[in-house]
């Protein structure tokens, strides 16, 4: 029963039965107009022949003529009668049948000949008459029906043994087309049924540009892109988890000693509140950037726009980010040009981009500097983040920004990340219509250019 239901079995049927009904229609007028053709054929060479003996006739009208034209029409099926003009017979070739003589004509007959019977199904006999002369007489020619009716017989027998032959082809051809149509639409079902079971990269066997190979390819992308974020989200919890774990150590170890009262001495008290304090922003920073993921997919990012100087928040996160530069035995340069326009920003949301693009510059800069810088191009204000850091392999650039994305994973087991940084920054600037762009050397650094229009932004 399943087998009825699958879809190669219904294309099959269902082009059968279009191919059938098409093919019986299409029979049936050419059966029918080639047997009225071969019948019409018949009447009209039996007519011809009746014309032609009467104009012989009609030159010599003796027994000498009636015996030759008799004569003429032995040796093949057709019959002949001639009678004077009072329709007595004269001489035949035919044995006279009381059915035969009634359909002699009772009624006078065109010059040209007529045909005074033509049911072939039923009579005996297709009968043709011509008159000779001028009332002469006339000439009858009988050619048997069951000859047409044994030909047609024949015909009937060919006809069903070809219909039989171009059905049993028919079905071989479209059982052939049927399965190679369904053939890679059930090897699509097999691998969308293993996607759902969790194995996400298939391969589907499917050859050429046509629709069904676009769809072939377009599972197999989906299973790429599906992979990619199944590894992507696992790595994400593998590193929020170490992430969150390493702060909430150092909260709750320095916090429980703080509590307990196992410090006396002031100084170590407050390097233990500035390092629990280090560490609670760490968490907030990173749980901000988890929200404003959740914020984007669910579509509640909003801005709260306001005039200002791009400057501002750059100022506010380097001087933030100041200490942590220092520690590393980095520079952190601003070249911030000071008259530049103001522009409707959300500067809560910018300060969250740039803090996250400059930390990330710091984290894999090991010696040198990082260096932030601003100015007027054109009709934009460009913001460039640059660095003397690791830099970023080619391959990797063009992905730097997708969600969980992380360049080099040993590398960031080292610096930490959970891959949502440079997300957030490219969704807070497109935000405000701005493009951001980057370009990195290894071992000789990376540089960030956001581009923000001077004008109104909706």
């Amino acid at each position: 029963m399943t087998k009825f239901k699958s879809i190669s079995m219904k294309l099959g049927f269902t082009f059968s039965a279009i191919f059938i009904s098409l093919f019986f229609i299409l029979g049936f007028i050419l059966y029918g107009i080639f047997t009225n053709i071969f019948v019409d054929y018949i009447q009209q060479d039996l007519l011809t022949r009746t014309k032609n003996h009467a104009s012989i006739l009609e030159k010599s009208f003796n027994e000498s003529t009636i015996a030759h034209v008799l004569e003429m029409e032995q040796g093949i099926p057709s019959e002949v009668l001639i009678t004077d003009s009072n329709n007595r017979i004269l001489d035949s070739s035919i044995r006279l049948e009381e059915k035969i003589t009634k359909n002699l004509h009772s009624k006078t007959i065109r010059d040209e000949g007529e045909i005074i019977e033509n049911n072939w199904k039923n009579q005996k006999y297709i009968i043709a008459v011509s008159p000779i002369g001028n009332q002469l007489g006339f000439i009858y020619m009988f050619y048997p029906s069951s000859i047409l009716r044994e030909i047609v017989f024949v015909m009937n027998i060919l006809f069903i043994a070809a219909n039989a032959g171009i059905l049993l082809l028919a079905f071989g051809i479209i059982g052939i087309l049927s399965r190679s149509l369904t053939k890679p639409l059930l090897a699509m079902k097999d691998a969308t049924t293993k996607m759902a079971m969790g194995k996400y990269r298939q391969t589907i066997p499917v050859k050429g540009q046509d629709e069904i190979a676009q769809l072939g390819n377009s599972i197999q992308l989906l299973g790429e892109q599906l992979k990619h974020f199944e590894d992507s989200r696992n790595d994400f919890l593998a590193a929020v988890s170490h992430e969150l774990r390493t702060p909430l150590t150092y909260i709750k170890g320095y916090s429980d000693v703080l509590q307990k009262g196992l410090i006396k001495d002031q100084k170590e008290q407050e390097d233990y509140l500035r390092i629990i304090n280090k560490e609670a922003h760490r968490v907030a920073y990173m749980v901000n950037d988890l929200f404003e993921m959740s914020k984007l997919q669910t579509g509640n990012f909003l801005l709260e726009k306001e005039a200002a100087s791009i400057n501002i928040p750059i100022e506010k996160v380097i001087m933030n980010l100041g200490p942590v530069a220092r520690n590393k035995g980095l520079k952190l340069k601003m070249e911030l040009q000071p008259d530049l326009p103001d522009i409707p920003i959300d500067l809560d949301r910018l300060e969250q981009a740039f803090y996250n693009l400059i930390e990330n510059s710091i984290k894999f800069t090991t010696q040198g500097s990082v260096t932030v810088k601003t100015f007027v191009k054109s009709d934009f204000i460009v913001v460039e983040v640059s660095d003397t850091g690791t830099g970023i392999p080619a391959s990797d650039l063009p992905k730097i920004f997708d969600r969980f994305y992380r360049v080099d994973q040993s590398r960031t087991r080292k610096t930490g990340g959970t891959g949502l940084g440079l997300y957030v920054v490219k969704q807070i600037v497109e935000a405000h219509n701005g493009e951001i762009h980057v370009t990195s050397h290894e071992s000789t650094g990376t540089t960030f250019s956001l581009f923000l229009k001077i004008g109104v932004q909706k």
